[in-house]
């Protein structure tokens, strides 16, 4: 479904408003709430009767599929499970997913479970109606025709891929992405039930994971009115829901604000795009295989203060969404506060601030600068800071040191406090 809304930017250009017209890409209908994974076999007898439905091992074995299994024998879907998800699908894990779509005979497309298990289930759906390699499709729009009707169902809190329209999958060491508007969802069913048996690090990598979703799609250059509105929605949410659903995993309502924020994250973040900290990731991924929402986290605050000078305002915002008074304060002093409270954040869920705490080796700083400039420039167009080779070695340096300037001004003797 695509709505059309004029474009936030960042400078002063009148008749930009008047030329340019952005679109809004979400999933076509959206099922939330406590149990609403109870909807599933209604959602998929709308499209047809046999249904591949697409999870991992260790999804299964929490017994969350089984809550969507138990639905669709109620009301008589037939269904095959594929479980063969990896952690971090590789190109022959998508070339599998594909083989099993296209001999099945299926009407529609169920995909349980966190970031990976959704993409792949975007993979099967698409690839059942596309011929040829996976490896063909990498790019932007490059699939040929629409494929099965997709249905996702997320049970982690933090990639927002049941409301993107990417899947991203490993090729050798590098991370590659199919981009295509028929990889959106006909429906998200997103039931914060899903989440209660996260445990409590992965609450916090995918947390954070989300967060870091919503602060880059703000400071993106191609941030807009409707994507930062979602963005500093769900900016709010993990504000008030992460700490609680980390501690106290049962706790409902904060699982319930975790699960919307996620999902509003992903809608923000898939109309504007994500920036440097997303490299930084991958670039971490490549040659430490650290996980996406771990490596995206501990880059977050590094990035927003390599932006701030371009981005204070937007900062601002961030600021004044996770609750903080910023009324009256320049902008560039509630930026560096939006910092504060990220870190403080992460501190609170026991989440690393440095490359050191991770074991990262302090002479990987030149490598993984050489990684990200040399494959990963993709995600730097649309930093709203030119970013340069020193720059990305100065940035991995300081993350090696855990050095960030708003923490030393915070904690400075001389700092006022009035």
């Amino acid at each position: 479904m695509e709505y059309n809304a004029f474009v936030s930017v960042k400078k002063e250009a009148p008749s930009y408003f008047e030329s340019i017209r952005e679109y809004v890409s979400m999933p076509k209908k959206l099922v939330f709430g406590p149990d609403s994974v109870k909807q599933v076999s209604k959602e998929t007898k709308r499209f047809g009767n046999r249904t591949l439905v697409v999870t991992d091992e260790g999804v299964k074995k929490a017994g969350l599929v089984s809550k969507v299994l138990e639905v669709l024998l109620a009301d008589g879907v037939e269904f095959y499970v594929f479980d063969g998800v990896k952690m971090e699908p590789d190109i022959e894990n998508a070339r599998v997913v594909a083989k099993v779509s296209r001999e099945g005979g299926y009407d529609v497309v169920i995909g349980v479970g966190g970031g990976s298990c959704l993409d792949m289930a975007k993979v099967a759906a698409v690839m059942a109606t596309n011929e040829g390699d996976v490896e063909e499709y990498f790019g932007d729009e490059l699939l040929k025709q629409p494929g099965l009707p997709l249905i996702l169902i997320p049970t982690t809190s933090g990639s927002g891929s049941e409301a993107t329209k990417g899947s991203v999958i490993s090729v050798g060491n590098l991370k590659k992405v199919i981009f295509s508007r028929w990889m959106i969802a006909e429906v998200a069913i997103v039931d914060p039930m899903m989440t209660l048996t996260m445990p409590p690090r992965l609450t916090a990598i995918t947390g954070i994971d989300a967060l870091t979703h919503a602060v880059e799609s703000i400071l993106s250059k191609r941030s807009n009115l409707i994507s930062s509105m979602f963005a500093r929605e769900s900016i709010r949410l993990i504000s008030e829901g992460l700490e609680v659903a980390y501690k106290n995993g049962r706790d409902v309502n904060a699982r319930y604000r975790m699960a919307i924020a996620a999902t509003l994250a992903g809608v923000s973040f898939a109309n504007s795009s994500v920036i440097l900290g997303h490299g930084i990731s991958y670039a971490l991924s490549t040659l430490f295989h650290i996980p996406h929402g771990l490596g995206c986290g501990v880059a977050l605050p590094y990035v927003m203060e390599y932006n701030m000078q371009e981005c204070a305002e937007e900062l601002k915002d961030v600021a004044a969404s996770f609750g903080l008074n910023v009324g009256g304060l320049e902008a560039t002093e509630a930026a560096k506060m939006a910092v504060r409270a990220v870190v403080d954040l992460m501190r609170k869920i026991g989440f690393p601030i440095s490359l050191r705490e991770m074991g990262i080796p302090k002479d990987a700083v030149l490598e993984l600068t050489n990684i990200l400039m040399s494959n990963y420039q993709r995600l730097l167009l649309n930093n709203p800071r030119e970013v340069s080779y020193d720059d990305v070695r100065t940035i991995f340096a300081r993350m090696w040191e855990g050095e960030l300037e708003s923490l030393r001004e915070a904690n400075s003797p001389n700092r006022s406090t009035a």
